[in-house]
């Protein structure tokens, strides 16, 4: 109760102060963070075998097989990101669809899986009937819950959302972004449809990464994994391209360096001009 209280105090605020002017239009979005942080999946039971699995009563053979995905998972991060995790991470796994959207922080059923304060809450979806996507969602949100581990919100906030998404993307092989190919996300790329390449992440987009141009008579899902897919090209390229500079630059990032930073001490290049090259190499592939 006492921990639930501190991350009011602390995040609610900050989020405000965040989202600024536009507070009001908003008001939904702070319940749910609010709802979030008072129902951590921290509260479920925990599995006997690994105390790092929560689990809504009902969901122990979910719990049981995201058990025994979690250490392969977590290897795979590591070896990755160059580092291991500054802390274990909760995995709070759902029954039902409700239960999962009051934790998440999003007020919504619609995500398969979410990190939220550190935590990473998996939908009940992803055991059936997506339970071939569930060791690469499980993956993809432990990406995201060890930068947060070791920078803390307010820093993750600030990293640009492709690289988020691209970096769990690629991690995690294709997680979150299964339903684009690569062949399309590069036919969208020369098309004109292609993600913005920011530096810095802000308060006023916590999750979205943005297309220069969205494609047409598209279902509404599509943009949003089509931009996963890019940014998942994209990261990987920089680690193919340059193993030695994407290890560097990702050291600086989980020592706490703004991203344009880290960029430039692993790459001594900007983004942009890393981006440029991107799109020139020989179908994305070094």
């Amino acid at each position: 109760m006492r921990r639930r209280l501190i991350w009011l105090v602390l995040i609610v605020p900050l989020t405000l102060l965040g989202i600024g002017g536009g507070a009001v239009l908003s008001i939904p979005a702070i319940r749910h963070l609010i709802s979030g942080l008072w129902n951590l999946p921290d509260q479920l039971p925990a599995l006997s075998g690994n105390s790092q699995v929560h689990y809504q009563a009902g969901a122990e053979e979910y719990a049981d097989k995201v058990a025994a995905l979690l250490p392969g998972a977590i290897l795979q991060i590591e070896a990755v990101h160059g580092r291991r995790f500054a802390h274990p991470v909760t995995v709070g796994v759902y029954e039902t669809a409700d239960a999962f959207a009051v934790a998440n922080g999003l007020g919504s059923a619609v995500p398969v899986g979410v990190t939220f304060a550190g935590r990473v809450n998996l939908s009940p979806k992803l055991f059936w009937p997506q339970r071939q996507r569930l060791r690469g969602i499980l993956t993809h949100e432990l990406s995201h819950a060890h930068i947060q581990g070791w920078i803390g919100a307010m820093a993750y906030v600030r990293l640009p959302n492709w690289f988020k998404e691209g970096l769990a993307v690629m991690v995690s092989g294709g997680g979150g972004a299964e339903a684009v190919t690569k062949e399309e996300a590069w036919a969208a790329i020369h098309r004109g449809e292609k993600i913005v390449i920011d530096e810095a992440g802000s308060f006023r987009n916590l999750t979205e990464v943005r297309l220069e141009i969205a494609p047409s008579d598209r279902p509404s899902w599509y943009p949003v994994v089509l931009a996963y897919r890019q940014a998942g090209l994209f990261v990987d390229y920089l680690r193919e391209s340059d193993g030695p500079a994407f290890d560097r630059m990702m050291n600086a990032i989980l020592d706490g360096r703004t991203f344009a930073e880290a960029v430039s001490v692993g790459y001594r290049d900007d983004v942009r001009s890393l981006w440029q090259k991107f799109n020139v190499s020989s179908n994305g592939r070094t």
